[in-house]
């Protein structure tokens, strides 16, 4: 059977799907969310989430219902449109510099399987609340991607040094970017804007999709889509809907009080988690309240 979509990789790799609603739904830090590259806007109904909850034994189900007029706190970032002229003129430099300094161009995920954990563990320098991949986990990960046609690979090089890379999940509609390892020299070295730029026109300018980095970030908060609003991406806001598990629910409710004290706890991977959940609660409760 041939790879068409995510939905088809993850089975591939004996990880579960379900469908529902007309969206294939994945298991993602025990939740199951849409296993799409581009937002989708499902009409779920209830009784039916719940019960792929009980079937697949996760926490609860996330999707957005429809796209709004107005601003909310929930988005995804997109970039729809491109050209390198309307960015500002510190993007242009930097991107400049960028390709000046680097080589951009596409890779093998075989050849980076063995050659890209370090770059993968040196990102890892500048999050507090993330660790990187065991090197095997990695290595499975990335040559699992080899042969499959809806991922491309994006490296920057300086001489034949790996100083950052995108994984692509390139499907009909769209491009999601899944995995951006960016080193600290590749920061210094502007890699990050020569790969997004070399990116965009490849695929919105060339190609004609759209490219996107997802929903807003509640685990932790690595500026990512605060650096692409440079580039044109923008945040299309949704309505977020989120469906429990009945004990999740309960917890929830119990917790919800005092997430302000949780937070102080942060450093704990375990309530590092938790507050991930309430703040996803807060943003859910309180969407529509933010600032005209």
């Amino acid at each position: 059977m041939g790879i068409a979509s995510y939905a088809d990789y993850l089975r591939a790799e004996g990880k579960p799907v379900w469908f529902m609603a007309g969206v294939h739904w994945m298991v993602y830090n025990q939740a199951l969310i849409p296993a799409d590259a581009m937002p989708v806007f499902p009409d779920v109904v209830d009784e039916e989430a719940e019960q792929i909850i009980k079937k697949s034994a996760t926490y609860f189900l996330r999707y957005t219902r429809q796209p709004t007029r107005g601003a909310t706190k929930w988005w995804n970032v997109v970039c729809r449109h491109y050209d390198i002229r309307a960015v500002s003129a510190n993007t242009r430099s930097k991107i400049h510099r960028g390709l000046k300094r680097l080589q951009i161009r596409q890779i093998n995920p075989g050849w980076l399987a063995q050659h890209g954990y370090s770059c993968h563990r040196a990102c890892y320098q500048r999050y507090n609340n993330a660790r990187p991949m065991s090197e095997a986990s990695y290595q499975r990960f990335v040559s699992s991607l080899q042969g499959k046609s809806i991922f491309d690979v994006w490296g920057s090089f300086h001489d034949e040094d790996l100083l950052g890379y995108i994984v692509c999940l390139h499907e009909s509609n769209g491009v999601f970017m899944h995995t951006i390892d960016i080193t600290p020299r590749g920061l210094h070295d502007y890699a990050a804007y020569a790969l997004m730029h070399t990116l965009l026109e490849h695929y919105v300018n060339t190609q004609g999709i759209p490219v996107s980095n997802g929903s807003r970030a509640i685990a932790h908060d690595t500026q990512m889509q605060t650096f692409l609003l440079n580039f044109q991406f923008a945040r299309e806001y949704a309505e977020l809907h989120v469906v429990y598990r009945p004990d999740i629910r309960f917890i929830i409710k119990v917790l919800y009080p005092v997430r302000r004290w949780l937070r102080l706890f942060s450093r704990s991977e375990i309530f590092n988690k938790i507050n991930a959940v309430l703040f996803q609660e807060e943003l859910r409760r309180t969407q529509y309240e933010v600032d005209q």
